[in-house]
């Protein structure tokens, strides 16, 4: 289902998947950026069992470091907000991109890690889709299970580590 669309990025909601995509099309400018995921937030936050997102950058390459502060420090703190559980992050880069992520990276010192947060780096959509589709498996075979403690975390970890 399509929630919005513009000449630089459409944002569309897998029912299959229980996951909000963002296909960025053009590299936007900050205001784009912020308006795309202020639209994205608002599907959110009336729709409070979202929490599996996947963001895909192949046509566009790096963010600016603002555009990437302001996610971080705005839009996934407003996300946790509405839905008030943790959410899973998938990222799609061209090949390019990710390695001179790999090659380059550094902990950026200044930004606080957010502990509701859980990101991965892919250069294909489909296996960023599949990492959140097994992280919901995992996750929907915990609830589940019965709460005898050992099986339901057991099941949620061995679920996680398949999926990495």
């Amino acid at each position: 289902m399509v929630i919005h669309q513009t000449t630089s990025a459409i944002i569309t909601f897998r029912q299959k998947d229980s996951v909000l995509l963002i296909q960025w099309l053009r590299k936007p400018d900050t205001g784009q950026l912020m308006d795309t995921y202020l639209r994205a937030l608002a599907y959110v936050c009336s729709n409070r069992q979202t929490y599996y997102f996947c963001t895909d950058q192949t046509l566009i390459g790096s963010l600016d470091r603002d555009q990437e502060e302001w996610l971080s420090q705005e839009f996934y703190p407003k996300v946790y907000d509405c839905i008030q559980g943790e959410i899973f992050a998938a990222v799609v880069f061209n090949n390019e991109h990710f390695k001179a992520l790999v090659t380059n990276y550094q902990v950026p010192a200044l930004l606080p890690q957010q502990h509701f947060i859980q990101f991965n780096y892919f250069t294909k959509l489909q296996e960023a889709l599949q990492w959140l589709s097994d992280i919901r498996k995992g996750q929907d075979e915990a609830l589940l299970a019965p709460h005898t403690g050992l099986l339901s975390g057991s099941t949620v970890l061995a679920s996680r580590e398949n999926s990495q």
